[in-house]
């Protein structure tokens, strides 16, 4: 897209997902999902802070090869990442709301400092909290840091101290995030997570491979296994794969596919579908995941972790 110039640009382009879904399932009900429009003609790359949905505080980049990515500073979330030819690789979820009651429900949310259930809320508090854009880079594959610190409402539930940041960085067909976790407390903490990531997806025509041989836990059966193929949707998923390859690959339907790779700190992987306890919506998304899952972190006094993720 050209380079924004107006509030009404900036506002039109920020339409939720969910809802530009919603629009093109009325006018096509069966076009396939993430079907690929023309080629866009790239402008010149740019990062603007804007007001999202909700006039939430946002910032949009767009790369100078015509990608473009959309993050809140609540929850630190990403919420859209486009591809040169228009398409949508990300999914939020219809039943999402933008007024801080909860964390924004798609994108490309955290789990920290805590994986699912546990001794805090589900999926830890980073999704849930104000981040403070920190750092911008302009040039033709623009980045931006997102920093989170400890404040009363998270030392109520992990009283540790930290700094963590997410760096987004688009271009070249690419968005990568960036997670750095630094203890800057006196003693050692332990965490988990992950990077909960919701792609769009037609999920009669998703498949996940690359995980073949890896050991496995069903977490609806509780059941141990080993991966022997493609990973498939027929009904409620929600499994952790341990000591994973650094590319997952996922096909999201429509010939179209997305290669997640994982650098640094990511040992496992997640794979989720609601199926139909999310009726509206189950049928267009998938969830893969970074993670790491399998066995807490452990970050020494004044050291650090870090892991990254890579759409392509």
């Amino acid at each position: 897209p050209s380079t924004v110039h107006t509030m009404a640009t900036v506002s039109a382009s920020l339409v939720a997902p969910a809802q530009r879904i919603a629009a093109r399932r009325q006018a096509r009900p069966t076009a396939a999902r993430g079907a690929r429009t023309p080629l866009r003609v790239a402008a010149a790359a740019s990062i603007a802070e804007i007001k999202g949905t909700g006039d939430l505080p946002a910032v949009k980049l767009t790369s100078a090869d015509g990608c473009t990515a959309t993050a809140y500073l609540f929850g630190g979330v990403v919420t859209s990442f486009t591809k040169p030819d228009g398409r949508e690789v990300l999914y939020v979820r219809p039943d999402a709301v933008f007024d801080k009651s909860k964390p924004i429900s798609g994108g490309l949310p955290h789990c920290w400092p805590q994986f699912g259930p546990g001794d805090i809320q589900v999926h830890g508090f980073a999704r849930n909290v104000d981040w403070e854009l920190t750092k911008k880079t302009e040039g033709s594959n623009p980045s931006i840091e997102m920093t989170l610190l400890p404040s009363d409402y998270t030392k109520k539930m992990w009283d540790n101290d930290f700094k963590v940041t997410q760096t987004i960085t688009l271009g070249d067909g690419k968005l990568k995030a960036t997670l750095k976790v630094c203890n800057t407390g006196d003693e050692a903490f332990t965490f988990t997570g992950s990077f909960h990531t919701y792609f769009a997806a037609d999920i009669d025509e998703v498949a996940v491979t690359g995980l073949k041989g890896c050991k496995s836990l069903d977490r609806l059966k509780d059941e141990a296994g080993t991966v022997s193929g493609a990973l498939t949707m027929s009904g409620p998923v929600d499994s952790c794969y341990y000591d994973v390859p650094s590319v997952i690959n996922l096909a999201v339907g429509g010939g179209n596919s997305v290669a997640v790779e994982s650098q640094g700190g990511w040992s496992d992987a997640v794979v989720w579908t609601p199926w139909t306890d999310m009726e509206a919506c189950y049928k267009e998304f998938v969830c893969v995941e970074n993670a790491a899952c399998k066995e807490p972190v452990s970050v020494a006094a004044g050291g650090e972790w870090e892991a990254s993720t890579i759409l392509a």
